[in-house]
């Protein structure tokens, strides 16, 4: 039975062979076709209330373009922005039949060891894309690179054999908790609340090889109540 491993090429120096491609869609969230979506809605959606309900909630949005755009940080747009997408899923997997798709909202990656082949369905998915959803990748940002270079997806960034945290989201949580400590020792801000946003911050970095990082902020938060 031929291994992950022995399949990706992993080795000893860790140069995996393979390469990823590395979705961006331009200004997703601003440019989502309102009546496109609620066609695809309509597709599940039989009661006229819910579906009247949905209707008032993307009327509500005050975007640039008429029937354009949901709000960033919606609850709801959330599950739109997946509903919508999901048609990308059923092209990628049905009609490409790319077998490593991964995708989370409008951030997607698939992976192939044919650099060619990965941008071929860079071209399909962005003529589908057009075609039906009125949305397009943005060129600049969606590459296909090698494996062994790492895959920045969901704020991490993804080796083979482990995960870092991006260095920008460090750089600002560690700015933001600084910020916090300090008004904690000015007697602005409750200890409690320092906990509760390390708990927070642990959450999201636990997936991550991240013990020793953790240890560091652990001290810091000790550091702070002497």
């Amino acid at each position: 039975m031929t291994s992950s491993r022995e399949k990706w090429g992993g080795g000893e120096r860790n140069q995996v062979k393979g390469f990823v491609f590395k979705a961006d869609i331009k200004r997703y969230f601003e440019n989502v076709d309102q009546q496109i979506l609620l066609k695809i809605i309509n597709k599940k959606i039989k009661d006229k209330r819910v579906f009247w309900l949905i209707k008032q909630v993307l009327d509500n949005y005050d975007s640039k373009t008429k029937n354009k755009g949901m709000p960033l940080g919606n609850y709801t747009s959330q599950f739109f922005a997946n509903v919508y997408l999901n048609e990308l899923d059923y092209f990628v997997k049905h009609k490409l039949k790319a077998r490593y798709y991964i995708r989370y909202v409008d951030d997607f990656v698939i992976l192939h060891k044919s650099k060619n082949l990965l941008e071929e369905y860079k071209k399909k998915i962005n003529g589908f894309l057009n075609k039906n959803l009125k949305i397009e990748l943005h060129q600049d940002k969606s590459k296909v690179i090698p494996i062994r270079s790492g895959i920045n997806f969901l704020g991490y960034k993804v080796f083979y054999y482990y995960k870092i945290i991006k260095r920008s989201n460090k750089e600002r949580f560690e700015k933001k908790f600084l910020e916090n400590i300090k008004e904690y020792k000015e007697g602005i801000e409750d200890y409690a609340v320092l906990i509760s946003i390390l708990n927070g911050w642990f959450g999201y970095i636990k997936w991550a090889n991240t013990y020793k990082y953790r240890k560091k902020l652990i001290k810091l938060l000790e550091e702070a109540e002497k």
